[in-house]
């Protein structure tokens, strides 16, 4: 598959090395983050105080407050309990796989873990015993409910799953395992790094879709690098888990993300100004499904910028009408490859207009 290179990053237009120009309907910058000037002079200003980086354990004897007021304003935002913020989504949750089954075994009455994966688990949430699983995800909750409530009472249960389906995007009903028995026995871990700052009321995310006696066991992790813009990680959840995270040596031993950025992450929500990129994406995803509608090209969901199409051509065809979307597999190079077009809170209407045109014009 033919791969392409830039020396910018990509806006709503990306420019590639040999000359050419594309509207950009790809990446993951869904609230544009990437150009917003707010972000950007926020860490500049920033640096003055915090420096460029910070290379020292969180848990040394010196500690900045920066990173506690940021990860406070973080937990306030998504009505969590505890909130921790480490150097990226995928740490996030391989920090919490290394440390689940500590977390189980504090309960005496636990004497065995199972584990169950769901379709397409982001790799960041892979742990012991992982194994892929090819069966529709309704289907796979389902099957998981029930082996759940089959089992003995002093066996704990680790559910694994992303938010939302992606690269193929899809919906998931959370609402299903209100029917899991003994909900005291089973812990949800939820990639939110596609939902987070879009999905859910204010852009939380999945936990309004959890009954609320798993959610009291279910722990969020995330990329912060894609709708929120900043190179970091995030997990919430109970105080309990995200206290044990902390004196985790896997949480010690490891570098925060830079301080500034923390800074920069605690002013936009303090200013509302994820609340007002989220409003021009929502308008913007609105607009184009109103254009394609009674088209029925794309896998989508509503409220979200995602469009996918399992058809390659697609992408050619895209490319061919000056527009670049994305088409490769992903996460490993077996899968199959997946069009996937993303629409950001930068895109003016003429540019969805030029994307719906062109889209129309497809034959399969």
């Amino acid at each position: 598959m033919e791969t392409y290179h830039t020396s910018k990053l990509p806006g709503r237009t990306v420019e590639t090395t040999d000359g050419r120009e594309f509207l950009w309907f790809s990446g993951t910058d869904y609230l544009g983050m990437g150009h917003n000037e707010d972000l950007r002079s926020y860490v500049y200003a920033a640096t003055e105080t915090f420096g460029n980086h910070y290379g020292s354990s969180r848990n040394n004897s010196l500690r900045l407050d920066i990173y506690d007021e940021a990860e406070k304003q973080f937990a306030d935002f998504l009505q969590a309990d505890s909130a921790l913020i480490v150097s990226s989504g995928m740490w996030a949750g391989q920090l919490l796989m290394k440390e689940i089954e500590n977390i189980i075994q504090q309960r005496p009455d636990i004497a065995r873990i199972i584990y169950h994966y769901a379709p397409g688990v982001h790799p960041a949430l892979w742990g012991n015993a992982f194994h892929r699983n090819n069966d529709e995800w309704r289907e796979w909750a389902a099957q998981t409910i029930r082996k759940i409530n089959a089992t003995d009472p002093d066996v704990a249960h680790i559910i694994s799953t992303d938010a939302v389906g992606s690269p193929m995007v899809k919906a998931f009903d959370f609402e299903i395992f209100s029917a899991i028995h003994n909900p005291a026995n089973a812990w949800l871990l939820i990639d939110e790094s596609h939902s987070l700052g879009v999905l859910g009321a204010a852009g939380r995310g999945a936990a309004g879709l959890i009954d609320p006696k798993l959610l009291k066991q279910t722990t969020f992790v995330s990329s912060l690098n894609k709708a929120m813009g900043i190179p970091a990680g995030a997990i919430w959840g109970s105080k309990n888990v995200i206290e044990m995270m902390r004196k985790s040596p896997w949480y010690a031993g490891a570098s925060p993300p830079a301080p500034a950025y923390m800074y920069a992450l605690k002013m936009l929500w303090e200013k509302n100004k994820y609340e007002y990129a989220r409003g021009l994406l929502m308008d913007n995803i609105s607009y184009f499904r109103q254009s394609m509608a009674g088209n029925a090209l794309f896998e989508s969901i509503p409220g979200y910028p995602v469009f996918c199409s399992t058809n390659a051509a697609l992408f050619d065809h895209l490319l061919r009408n000056g527009i670049m979307a994305s088409c490769f597999p992903y996460p490993s190079l077996a899968d199959a490859p997946v069009t996937r077009i993303a629409i950001t809170s930068l895109h003016q209407k003429e540019d969805l207009d030029r994307l719906a045109e062109v889209c129309k014009r497809f034959k399969a």
